[in-house]
């Protein structure tokens, strides 16, 4: 019965295996054999149960940073998504154009702050078409519809064939759904074009996805050669005055138009009841108190995960306290094994390299200069942002020491205060004019490369990684075990086999004893 070699098992009772070998004995000589043998298996299990001890530790240690590398990889994705401008960079947008819906603003890193005006004389829409009746397409003599239809998408031409059969006892409005499924099949692949038939109204609704006078579609009875229904779409049409009352004219196929430094959706046009687009006004402008919560947000983060690590590699280990066998599992209350496996799995971690390199270079990123920027700017510190002292946080956790010099960079300098964080610098060779973010971000995936190599893979998630460093410990001393089984259980044979030539003997005497005493108290 061997201890797999590739699953990481909480294995079970070491004595266990060795239950399959228990013989009755102790007939003639009134000897508790299993008891005997177990108590001198008990002195040969020794070596068995220290590499037991070994596997379990080295499993626990994987699981340990398997939970550190999930703080890291977590970590690494919010600074990922951070760094992006359109969730760094924050601004607030006020004004009837935003407050009535007519538009939705976002402004990116080089928004232009300002009062502006709008106007929307027209949204972009789709191509779409609606027939109403469909007794105009002709089928053959063999009662089939044939249709071409041609889609165009600003360059690419795209066309179809379709061919079914209408019925002559099929209602219009089943032949009607039927279409509108061939339409949509034949442009499933990136539903360019979607048809509807409702059977309420009895019509055929046609759209493309895409909108713009740049994007068109017909559809042609092939067996008649007559067009059933053609459509184009349109373009928004917009005006835009900035604070200088300089005024543009936009024409879009979409109905988002970029401007300024901003992303304007455009959501409904800005006619009046008669029908005449008006101006509508609004205004931009840095949202310090959101760019702060993010600012906040982040050192919150950041010192979680510190605080997580460094627990972790000071946390010292009592090695008094090794992994329980199931033998002793069984001598002991629940509540104490829980006691006793917590105090074995501490310091597992402690004083790790990977760990203890990846909080000093983390530490050195975040205060390392960023060349390029100016000086006033160019180190958190300068921001307001300072580390507790040794006393208040050992860990090396942040904080806003001044926020109102935080509010300041944010408000007067914000190119400066934006790169400090999020730049991308271009020697790949440092990260000196890399941004803090940027920074987090490559260390944590060389990080993660480092604990994968020594821990696994963590998609082995009920397995360990045979090219890890500890999946090869683990695996060698999965084969030691399995060779000591084998070991033991000749042991635990030959022991059996001498009991029972003991038995054996024992008997005999018992016989010869008994005959001996009926030949004396016969005479």
């Amino acid at each position: 019965m061997n201890v797999s070699s590739t699953t990481s098992t909480g294995y079970t009772n070491p004595y266990d295996v060795y239950k399959y070998y228990t013989r009755i004995g102790g007939l003639a000589s009134g000897l508790d054999t299993d008891s005997i043998i177990k108590g001198l298996m008990g002195v040969e299990k020794q070596r068995y149960n220290k590499l037991y001890q070994q596997k379990q530790l080295l499993e626990w240690q994987r699981q340990d940073y398997m939970d550190i590398a999930n703080a890291i990889s977590s970590f690494k994705d919010y600074v990922f998504n951070l760094k992006l401008s359109s969730n760094f960079i924050k601004y607030k947008t006020t004004g009837e154009a935003v407050d009535s819906g007519y538009v939705s603003i976002t402004g990116t890193a080089n928004a232009l702050e300002g009062n502006y005006q709008i106007k929307v004389e027209q949204l972009a829409t789709q191509a779409n078409a609606v027939v109403s009746d469909l007794t105009i397409i002709t089928k053959d003599s063999e009662n089939k519809v044939n249709l071409k239809i041609d889609l165009t998408v600003g360059s690419l031409v795209i066309s179809k064939n379709i061919s079914l059969v209408w019925n002559p006892t099929d209602s219009v409005d089943t032949f009607g759904a039927n279409l509108a499924k061939e339409i949509n099949s034949a442009f499933s692949s990136d539903k360019s074009l979607r048809a509807y038939y409702d059977p309420t109204i009895h019509k055929l609704i046609i759209s493309s996805q895409k909108t713009g006078s740049n994007v068109n579609f017909s559809i042609k009875d092939l067996n008649n050669n007559s067009q059933i229904a053609s459509a184009t779409g349109t373009d928004a049409k917009v005006y835009i005055k900035d604070s200088f009352n300089n005024e543009s004219f936009i024409s879009s196929p979409a109905n988002t138009v970029n401007v300024y430094g901003m992303s304007i959706t455009l959501n409904k046009t800005t006619v009046d009841s008669s029908n005449v687009a008006q101006y509508k006004s609004f205004s931009i402008s840095k949202d310090v108190d959101a760019i702060v919560n993010n600012i906040k947000e982040f050192i919150n983060k950041y010192n979680d995960l510190v605080s997580k690590i460094y627990s972790k590699i000071t946390e010292k280990r009592n090695r008094d306290y090794l992994p329980l066998t199931e033998e002793q599992k069984s001598q002991m209350k629940d509540t104490d094994i829980q006691k006793w496996e917590e105090a074995a799995k501490k310091g597992l971690l402690y004083g790790d390299s990977i760990l203890s390199s990846y909080l000093g270079n983390m530490r050195n990123y975040l205060y390392k200069q960023v060349t390029g920027l100016p000086s006033n700017l160019d180190t958190i510190s300068e921001a307001g942002i300072e580390t507790y002292s040794y006393f208040e946080s050992k860990e090396g956790k942040i904080y806003i020491k001044d926020e109102s010099k935080l509010r300041d960079a944010i408000a007067n300098n914000f190119d400066a205060f934006v790169k400090l964080f999020t730049n991308s610098g271009n020697d790949t060779t440092s990260v000196d004019d890399d941004g803090i973010l940027l920074r987090f971000y490559n260390l944590a995936n060389d990080t993660l490369k480092k604990i994968y190599d020594k821990a696994g893979k963590p998609y082995f998630a009920n397995s360990y990684d045979p090219n890890s460093s500890i999946g090869k410990q683990l695996r060698s001393i999965v084969d030691q075990m399995n060779a000591e089984q084998d070991r033991l259980k000749k042991i635990e044979d030959r022991y059996y086999k001498q009991f029972s030539q003991l038995e054996s003997l024992m008997a005999q005497m018992s016989i010869q004893s008994s005959w001996l005493s009926q030949q004396f108290s016969s005479k």
